[in-house]
């Protein structure tokens, strides 16, 4: 096998990666219907947080490697969910050699950015509809919608010392399955599966009402942002870094 089928495998699992940082990240099934009210800073009505928390710091790896990468992925969250950001990193070990790839998403002012440091590129999309790119608000769900979604509640566990309801979903329609255990809205512990491939997740800190520098959640100069409509088709999809490129065949 040369390097090259490998980075296609990493590319396929980069997308795996954005559609799941997208499912950790927003409403997936949230049935909010859009606002064009604006707030003012820290001063969000109880009925539009998107949080139990006005602040928090989450900080997340991934259960066991896939295709030979670890995730880290660090979440910041402000004003109750008002402003968020998402920072994940893809950690390729090869030789002598860790190879890391990021990327980020901004959510703040009804918008949320996506891009990928590197490149340079990103999308920037309008939070409106069914697609509100903040939380998974399971607690909030009627029974319907529960049950449309195949989703269910299955009790509580305990992670990190603190008390989470129990989740699981099966969805064949979107061929997506997985087990979420949700703390004050925030999954701490999640398996996703997508078709064929998945994976688990886990807190391995969290920070209550941290005060968050303003800069984490300001927008770069230097990123090209382009429209979006369907996130999921964003190319600020987490690329393998394109020094990848130049390593030697890794063999048969």
């Amino acid at each position: 096998m040369i390097f090259s089928n490998r980075l296609k495998k990493l590319y396929f699992f980069a997308a795996i990666i954005s559609i799941t940082n997208l499912f950790y990240s927003c409403g997936f099934f949230s049935n909010e219907k859009e606002t064009e009210k604006k707030h003012e800073i820290g001063m969000l009505p109880a009925e539009d947080r998107k949080y139990v928390l006005k602040s928090a710091i989450i900080k997340l790896k991934s259960a066991k490697q896939i295709l030979g990468s670890d995730i880290e992925t660090t979440i910041y969250i402000d004003d109750y969910g008002d402003k968020y950001c998402n920072i994940t990193d893809t950690k390729l070990k090869y030789k002598n050699t860790t190879i890391v790839t990021s990327s980020v998403s901004i959510t703040k002012n009804d918008f949320t950015y996506n891009y990928n440091p590197e490149k340079k590129i990103g999308t920037k999309s309008k939070n409106k509809g069914n697609f509100n790119p903040m939380h998974i608000d399971f607690a909030s769900m009627d029974k319907q919608s529960l049950d449309a979604n195949g989703i269910s509640r299955v009790g509580e566990t305990e992670c990190l010392g603190r008390t989470c309801e129990v989740y699981i979903m099966e969805n064949a329609a979107l061929e997506m399955s997985g087990r979420y255990e949700v703390w004050n809205k925030i999954p701490l512990k999640f398996s996703t599966r997508i078709g064929t491939s998945q994976m688990e997740m886990y807190a391995v800190e969290i920070l209550e009402s941290p005060v968050i520098p303003e800069k984490i959640f300001e927008i770069p100069d230097n990123i090209k942002f382009t429209d979006a409509v369907n996130p999921l088709a964003s190319p600020s999809e987490p690329a393998p870094s394109d020094s990848l490129q130049n390593l030697p065949s890794l063999g048969k």
